[in-house]
């Protein structure tokens, strides 16, 4: 008989446990962290590592959930639209106080169809304008804009040794590239001067334009090279790597990405925003985010982002004659982005 009355104290006290856990973390803020693509992606895993800084420094308890959207170049309209309505899914199930939304893809698929919303609150971390996804008017929204880190070019084109340089930026004629292509024309460039701001549609296109920049140009700016099309006739995505190695060969101005594949694929130089700075910002927005709603105070103000990073490839910087302060390579291989 005792034994029978001390399992069942015992079953009660490990269902009132359980129910207390279950209550617990339940009550718990509630984060998503919502990517456009893939958990391997190098810029995600660099973001990632970024976030978990962060979030370890936080001592409050919350509950973390984290989503990949998965899209690629392959997929069809419909399979992004079916991939945005999972997600939105997810988000309404699970009913997070706060949404970390990464990528442009998750900003147009998920993302502003939470604006205005009661909730939850939402904080992006994306290179485009905040303002097309009707984010700068919506209450229950803030977040990190990635921000190009074009104050430290004009800073690295000092090294050069010209007083004023003629530059040229490139890109691709699509949502990424416009806004990167607004960023360098707001910019004040001096002593230094913008010749303008190319946007392309395919590769053919990109080929002319690095080509007949030897006319004019000392600096060739190479904005992001993702999902350029090979040609008018063929949209298949032409290898961002293979862009930036046909891009360092070919071109007569200094070639200068804001993305550390250029680098990757053979390019001489980039100077990047940091995906872990970017990461930790986002992280430490979003758990702002949650003090301003157990505060009951107003939503922390968006931001830019502010680190930066150097990628660098030496040997075909040497090639063009160009040694840069041995800082810079120091930087690159602190950031793991020295290439050989």
């Amino acid at each position: 008989m005792k034994n029978r009355l001390a399992l069942v104290f015992a079953s009660l006290f490990t269902v009132l446990l359980l129910a207390l856990l279950v209550a617990f973390n339940h009550q718990k803020p509630r984060m998503l962290i919502l990517h456009s693509f893939s958990e391997t992606g190098p810029w995600e895993t660099a973001v990632n590592t970024g976030i978990q800084r962060e979030l370890a420094r936080n001592r409050r308890p919350i509950a973390v959930r984290w989503r990949y959207m998965s899209f690629s170049g392959d997929m069809s309209p419909a399979q992004w639209a079916a991939a945005g309505r999972r997600n939105q899914g997810a988000v309404d199930s699970w009913e997070p106080d706060v949404l970390v939304a990464i990528g442009e893809e998750a900003q147009v698929h998920v993302g502003r169809h939470y604006a205005g919303r009661p909730g939850p609150r939402l904080v992006y971390a994306m290179g485009e304008d905040p303002a097309s996804f009707g984010y700068t008017t919506a209450g229950n929204v803030t977040g990190v804009h990635e921000a190009l880190p074009l104050a430290q070019i004009v800073e690295l084109l000092r090294h050069l040794g010209r007083p004023a340089l003629r530059i040229r930026a490139l890109g691709i004629d699509d949502p990424t590239g416009q806004a990167e292509g607004q960023q360098v024309r707001s910019f004040d460039w001096g002593p230094h001067r913008l010749l303008g701001v190319d946007l392309v549609d395919d590769f053919e296109a990109w080929q002319a334009t690095v080509h007949a920049a030897a006319r004019d140009t000392d600096v060739l700016l190479v904005l992001s090279t993702g999902g350029l099309p090979r040609g008018p006739e063929d949209p298949t995505e032409t290898d961002r790597l293979f862009v930036a190695d046909w891009t360092e060969r070919e071109s007569k101005p200094l070639a200068v990405g804001v993305r550390e594949s250029f680098v990757a694929g053979g390019g001489a130089l980039a100077v990047i925003p940091s995906p872990y700075g970017l990461g930790e910002q986002a992280a430490r927005k979003a758990l702002d985010v949650l003090a301003s709603i157990r505060d009951g105070t107003p939503l922390p103000p968006p931001e830019d982002s502010l680190e930066f990073q150097i990628a660098l490839r030496p040997a075909r910087l040497a090639a063009r004659g160009i040694q840069l302060p041995a800082l810079y390579a120091q930087a690159a291989r602190a950031s793991q982005s020295l290439y050989d």
